[in-house]
């Protein structure tokens, strides 16, 4: 990641982009409870203040070189630890009257929260702390010692107004250590009960711990109770950028002293220090920390060649901070969609994905939603959305001046498996030229399928089904899709991790051999994970019905018969070739049959359908033994051939005798073909679509299910 993220910078410092470089140390607080703890000249407490407007949580920023250990904002613990059942019971009883009709005086209840505190213990010393361990007082002690002691040696002392509020929060926070802090934080929590309030089980929560679990923390930022005496609050902009430059020139005079003695470049020939520090993190909104490189001595690949952790690649400050800044513009909730789209979603797990010009521009296409549309998985009308993306990117492209040059695009991928470490999933490059023609072979390829209507409902709640087309699908949506498994007639789903990632963007962005063995693959596991749920809408759409599977599966029906088409295209396999297979006329014949059952259980059995009808039951051997379903089918269909022939009045004499003359032309195509006595993977495909080609014509048998939501079966 940091070779993309390195050239990037450079483009980035080509074109002019200027980022605000927040220093490695200069982080953003966390957007959990958090209160402005007001302290006044004497370094009391005057306020406490929640702060509830997500906005402000995102501007605030902490100092903070070691983890846990921060200012003016670090974590807390609840103050107090019940350690009699009988209290920590009563205690229970006490907080769930809080907003209840029975609650007591705000007297009864100050003395039965003041009974608490007497008797309970203080929740940050840890009793059984080992040798040399440190629990959350020696954690708030660091906070107000070292840490301000740290910062006090940083921060320069002027009549800048910048200065001030800063200096000031700093001179106060240092008067206390960690006893001070606790006895004054819950002398006025207990004060707060003395009057009736919106707060009190706040306030209730932050003074004591009930349970014998690990008590949630809650983030606390010093700001002065006097903020009119300055110009600006502790946090505000202008002192946030004050305290940025103080710790920026801070590394840069350790970078001049560095800089006297002999050091060798960098991996990328930067001849500064820094070299041995941790790797700043970057903080995305969707996918939280970001470590641009972290490497264990622990790792046996480390110590293999005796060159471990920063000496194994070596990168300078200056580097770290300009991949830093790179990365964080990049990935600004402003561009989701246009340089980054979260694809954790289809990826079953925390996954973001990255695509951008090498070279930026002014201008910057949005490659990320060619590959991962919009995050709306659920939307069923998304018709000609991937089209009209790629058509966005192509008439960008098409409209730039003859001087201007092909740029390459960088596709990289970020997951955590585990939820935490960062690991780069995929990496790739391709030319803005490949991208655009790969994108119309991808549609080429997925509209190689037959005209295929399947009964899907409408926008609204309430709106009756409607029959729809098949729809495109972007390169992400094949993971989701193809990672589903569905059993039980395509009632049930699971997921599993077949198709990776490196699968769905080889597939379009692969070359031609790649492309094919991949889709070879591919449509094996289409085939073995989605066969169920094609056959069950496919159905379902002849009985005029929606199959009914979960909300957010309901585009896979839409999705995969385009799938099967784009597959069959990568693999040399065109429509006008493969509708003339046995394959797909046993399908289609199929397909009759069922049609031709339906209206004879609509006229004959006083419409009681049963749960498969006679095609549909034939399916499953005929995608393995054709011959044999054929001949199986021959004998099923014979009443209600018979009963077709000899029919001539009622509801929907055309329409039957319709399915009777298709039948015929359709066995009259298999009579000059040789039926397969066993099937490959593109026959089982083909026959797929067969048995779900729906000519206009046959959209039109039957509406019954238009103000129902029964299933298929």
């Amino acid at each position: 990641m940091l070779n993309e993220i390195f050239e990037l910078s450079q483009s980035m410092r080509r074109l002019g982009i200027q980022v605000v470089s927040w220093h490695r140390y200069l982080k953003e607080c966390p957007r959990g409870k958090t209160f402005f703890v007001d302290l006044n000249a004497k370094s009391e407490i005057s306020a406490i203040r929640e702060i509830t407007d997500p906005g402000r949580l995102t501007q605030l920023r902490k100092y903070e070189k070691a983890a846990g250990y921060s200012f003016p904002s670090f974590n807390i613990l609840p103050l107090w630890q019940l350690t009699d059942r009988g209290q920590i019971e009563t205690a229970g009883t006490l907080r769930r009257s809080i907003g209840s009709k029975k609650i007591p005086s705000a007297d009864d209840f100050a003395n039965e929260v003041m009974g608490f505190v007497a008797n309970a213990r203080s929740a940050w010393i840890d009793v059984d702390k080992k040798l040399g361990g440190r629990d959350a007082m020696d954690k708030v002690n660091g906070c107000l010692g070292s840490v301000i002691a740290d910062l006090s040696k940083l921060v320069r002392r002027s009549d800048n107004d910048n200065s001030k509020p800063f200096v000031a929060i700093m001179e106060r926070a240092s008067l206390l250590d960690g006893d001070r802090l606790h006895h004054q934080l819950s002398n006025w929590l207990v004060s707060q009960f003395k009057n009736i309030d919106g707060n009190w089980l706040t306030w209730f929560d932050m003074l004591f711990s009930l349970s014998d679990s690990k008590p949630k923390a809650w983030s606390i930022v010093f700001e002065l109770s006097d903020q009119s005496a300055f110009q600006y609050p502790v946090n505000h902009d202008r002192v946030y950028d004050f305290l940025n430059n103080c710790l920026q020139q801070g590394d840069a005079k350790s970078a001049e002293e560095i800089n006297k003695k002999s050091i060798h470049p960098d991996a990328f020939g930067a001849i500064d220090g820094g070299r041995d520090e941790s790797f700043p993190e970057v903080k995305m909104s969707r996918f939280g920390k970001i470590n641009l490189r972290a490497m264990s001595r622990e790792s046996l690949c480390q110590v293999r060649y005796g060159l471990a952790e920063s000496k194994s690649f070596p990168v300078a400050q200056s580097v770290r901070q300009e991949c830093k800044n790179s990365l964080e513009w990049i990935s600004r909730d402003e561009r989701q969609g246009i340089t980054w789209c979260d694809i954790s979603s289809v990826n079953g797990r925390s996954t973001v994905l990255f695509a951008y010009p090498s070279k930026l521009a002014d201008q910057v296409p949005a490659y990320a939603s060619l590959l991962n549309g919009d995050e709306d998985s659920g939307d069923l009308h998304i018709e000609g959305k991937f089209e009209a993306c790629a058509k966005s990117i192509a008439d960008a492209i098409s409209g730039r001046t003859k001087s201007e040059e092909m740029r390459d695009i960088v596709i990289f991928a970020l997951t955590k498996p585990d939820g935490f470490r960062t690991k780069v999933l995929y990496s790739s490059r391709f030319s803005e030229s490949h991208i655009i023609v790969s994108a119309r072979d991808w549609e080429e390829g997925c509209l190689n399928i037959p005209s295929i209507k399947l009964r899907q409902f409408g926008a609204t709640k309430g709106e009756k089904p409607q029959w729809r087309d098949p729809i495109t699908p972007f390169t992400t949506q094949i993971l989701e899709c193809l990672n589903t498994v569905w059993r039980r007639a395509g009632t049930e789903s699971t997921s599993c991790k077949s198709v990776r990632l490196a699968d769905a963007i080889s597939l379009m962005l692969g070359p031609k051999e790649t492309s094919a063995s991949t889709a070879n693959r591919l449509l094996q596991t289409t085939l073995r994970n989605s066969t169920g749920l094609l056959l069950a809408t496919g159905q379902a759409s002849i009985l005029g019905r929606v199959h009914m599977v979960a909300k957010n599966q309901q585009k896979h029906q839409l999705l995969i018969p385009r799938i099967l088409g784009l597959l069959l295209w990568k693999l040399g396999i065109q429509k006008g070739d493969y509708m003339k297979t046995p394959a797909f006329w046993v399908g289609r014949m199929l397909s009759l049959a069922d049609q031709l059952h339906l209206q004879y259980c609509y006229q004959v059995r006083k419409g009681e359908i049963p749960p498969q009808l006679v095609g549909n039951s034939l399916m499953s051997t005929a995608l393995n033994t054709p011959e044999h379903a054929i001949s199986v089918l021959a004998e099923r269909i014979r009443p209600y051939y018979a009963w077709a022939q000899t029919v001539h009045t009622g509801e929907n004499i055309g329409l039957i005798k319709y399915f009777l003359a298709q039948l015929g032309s359709v066995s009259n195509q298999l009579a000059e073909l040789d039926l397969p006595k066993r099937t490959n993977d593109t026959d089982r495909a083909t026959m797929l679509l067969g048995y779900l080609s729906r000519p206009e014509k046959e959209t039109k048998t039957h509406d019954e299910g238009d103000d129902t939501n029964a299933d298929s079966e």
